[in-house]
């Protein structure tokens, strides 16, 4: 039987098992007794009416109390005890118009108005993370305290739920608030200019460069690949905009770019799932008017598979391991035609250039965002303005130094400013420890094959340990109420999922995926003529959909946890198995294994697409938050909108990242080139 013949009917029998899983039921019935998640008051005519005069409008969390007696609250602890696939609904988030609050409240006397206090909300320790960020609200807490406790009260008493709500005021905006330009705005502001200016300054030398040029014979492309004898042209010209275009279209060089290139087809499409995750996420984060449907498809199979959707990140570890590790050898091997035998400073020397010239071609386009993502701007949405954007600002003011620093992972996450940048500082202390093992393996080559698999084998295992000692959920659960607050104090995403720890084992497994390739190139061996390997890779697309959904009988289970010890094997074996087979899928894609996958994979359009990806990356948290942030009200959350925010974010965070890409990335890198 054909491989690919074997490959569709792996596929068919597989939709056919999971077409029958059964899904939960959810009690509409009892649904529809709890009140809605969000109740926002109409924000502009709240603050426009009346020419804005003493008009003020404040956003309110609040978490209802229990009472037995009250089929609302019951209907609250029944559905909210699914709380992996369920929202918390005691949350309760209200937008309230203070003046339409004073009318509701002006027919009712003292006791009455007594009856309505349920008091401050002030042990949920996550919204207290937001209060302290939204610190210089303080004096509206305390003078609208009452006030917004009363009038939801009343709210959700005369609706008919006659449950009573502890609360407290997030923030408050006033008729003609502005926002004045501090030195953080100014500091953007003025490095926008000056890339803007050395880019027109460098384009104009560029321009001038072409058009005096003696040899008519001479191609435009040829123009642009050849730098000018001055070196501070060359500087100057790392900024020219044409020149950065012909360097974010140009085809790889060399053998290795040219077997390799399918990568950008991988980092697109690995980035197009991470975009349509995190959308996915902001939008929980908003304003939801019918919960119940996300509520329900989790308990689905394709639940499942959105929640095993986060093997998507190893992606990038395997493709980050293997690129360092082939840099690592082209470096090594140069070098080593120079010397036979290194000594310990040659390689100090060595690791401290690797590491410095990661850090600035990284770093300096996420710095940039970074900058970017603190600037105040006027409320250019409504009432979740300032709970979805603002409140990335204000982490970014204050924590931006532990993203430099690559430390975000295990430093003040209650307070992440942009983050997705979890992954850079997982991915940098694995570029790290890997470089040490490689530099170790070089030099001590007889030892090299048991130290990796030494390495390997414990990476697996540590996972494992630390599964079970530290009690944490077998996978990772992006709950609904989880990714509403942000992933604040939440301990298995902070400890479990962007562990560096956890997730070296799959960037070592790209590591090995460059050896052997390197092997397999030098002793020239063709892969794809071995008919048994070609049957493994196609074997391996069934298969690796299959994984996705062997977290089924773990993340479906109500009851019961999960067997601790058969829990911590699985914990440690999700991850690396996937990250294993995917370094062999590379491997044989590299080797030419793959017919009209690897065809499709090598299209020119994912030249310029997998190189606009870490612009996308870091940039489409931002993108999907200004998106989400001008909601008004609530919004139905059908697949349509699902998808028109997702390709809208996938479509808009490429944009800026060509620009950043033609205006400081591609500039940076020319001019770490130059300093080689």
């Amino acid at each position: 039987m054909h491989p690919m013949t074997t490959m569709m009917l792996h596929i068919v029998i597989l939709a056919a098992t999971f077409t029958a899983a059964q899904c939960f039921q959810l009690n509409m019935t009892q649904f529809y007794e709890m009140p809605p998640l969000y109740d926002l008051d109409d924000y502009d005519r709240c603050l426009q009416e009346l020419n804005g005069h003493a008009s003020t409008y404040c956003f309110v969390r609040a978490e209802v109390q229990p009472d037995e007696s009250v089929a609302a609250w019951r209907a609250i602890a029944e559905i909210s005890q699914y709380d992996r696939h369920h929202f918390d609904h005691r949350q309760l988030y209200f937008g309230l118009c203070l003046r339409e609050c004073e009318a509701s409240l002006a027919g009712l006397n003292k006791s009455e108005l007594e009856a309505l206090q349920a008091g401050l909300l002030s042990e949920n320790a996550k919204v207290n993370v937001y209060l302290d960020l939204f610190s210089m609200e303080a004096n509206n807490r305390q003078r609208h305290q009452r006030l917004t406790n009363a009038c939801l009260n009343w709210r959700l008493q005369r609706r008919g739920f006659g449950v009573l709500a502890k609360s407290v005021v997030e923030y408050c905006d006033e008729a003609g608030q502005q926002v004045e330009d501090d030195a953080w705005n100014l500091t953007f502001y003025g490095i926008l200019g000056t890339l803007l200016v050395l880019a027109c300054l460098g384009s104009l030398v560029d321009l001038h460069l072409k058009r005096g040029r003696h040899d008519k014979m001479l191609k435009e492309r040829d123009h642009y690949k050849t730098p000018p004898k001055s070196t501070a042209q060359q500087v100057l010209l790392t900024f020219s905009v044409a020149r950065n275009w012909y360097r974010l279209n140009q085809e790889p060089s060399g053998k290795i770019g040219r077997e390799l290139r399918f990568l950008d087809c991988f980092k697109f499409f690995a980035m197009f799932m991470v975009i349509f995750a995190h959308t996915n996420w902001v939008i929980y984060e908003s304003a939801i008017s019918n919960p119940q449907d996300p509520e329900r498809l989790l308990h689905t199979a394709a639940g499942t598979l959105l929640v095993s959707g986060s093997l998507i990140t190893v992606t990038f570890f395997v493709i980050s391991g293997l690129l360092l590790t082939i840099n690592w050898l082209a470096v090594s091997r140069s070098l080593e035609s120079k010397k036979d035998t290194w000594s310990f400073g040659q390689y100090a020397v060595l690791f401290v250039k690797f590491n410095i010239f990661r850090y600035i071609r990284l770093t300096v386009p996420y710095a940039f965002v970074l900058l970017m993502s603190g600037v105040y701007f006027e409320n250019a949405g409504g009432p979740l303005w300032r709970h979805i954007f603002e409140r990335e600002q204000l982490a970014c003011r204050r924590n931006w130094w532990t993203n430099l620093l690559y430390i975000n992972n295990f430093v003040r996450t209650d307070e992440r400013c942009l983050l997705q940048g979890w992954y850079l500082a997982a991915d940098t202390h694995s570029f790290v420890l890997s470089l040490v093992l490689l530099m170790l393996g070089h030099r001590f080559v007889r030892w090299s094959k048991q130290l990796y698999a030494g390495i390997l084998g414990l990476f697996v295992v540590v996972p494992m340990v630390l599964t079970y000692s530290m009690n944490y959920y077998p996978i990772f659960v992006p709950t609904p109420q989880t990714q509403k607050d942000s992933f604040i104090g939440d301990r298995q995403f902070t400890e479990f999922y962007t562990s560096s720890l956890m997730n070296f084992g799959t960037y070592f497994c790209g590591v090995l995926a460059a050896l052997v390739y390197d092997q397999l190139a030098l002793k020239q061996y063709k892969l794809r003529e071995l008919k048994s390997f070609q049957l493994l890779w196609f074997t391996l697309i069934p298969v690796g959909i299959l994984w996705l959904f062997s977290a089924h009988p773990i993340f479906q289970h109500y009851y019961v946890p999960p067997s601790a010890i058969w829990g911590a094997l699985y914990a440690g074996l999700q991850r690396n198995i996937w990250g294993f087979g995917l370094g062999i899928f590379i491997v044989g894609m590299a080797s030419k294994v793959g017919w009209i996958f690897r065809k499709f994979c090598c299209l020119p359009i994912f030249r310029i697409l997998g190189r606009l990806t870490y612009g996308a990356f870091i940039v489409h948290l931002l993108v999907a938050r200004i998106v989400l942030a001008t909601v008004r009200e609530p919004i139905y959350f059908g697949t349509g909108m699902m998808f028109a925010f997702i390709f809208f974010t996938v479509t808009v965070s490429y944009l800026c990242s060509f620009l950043l890409a033609i205006f400081l990335e591609l500039p940076v890198s020319s001019f770490l080139k130059l300093m080689r």
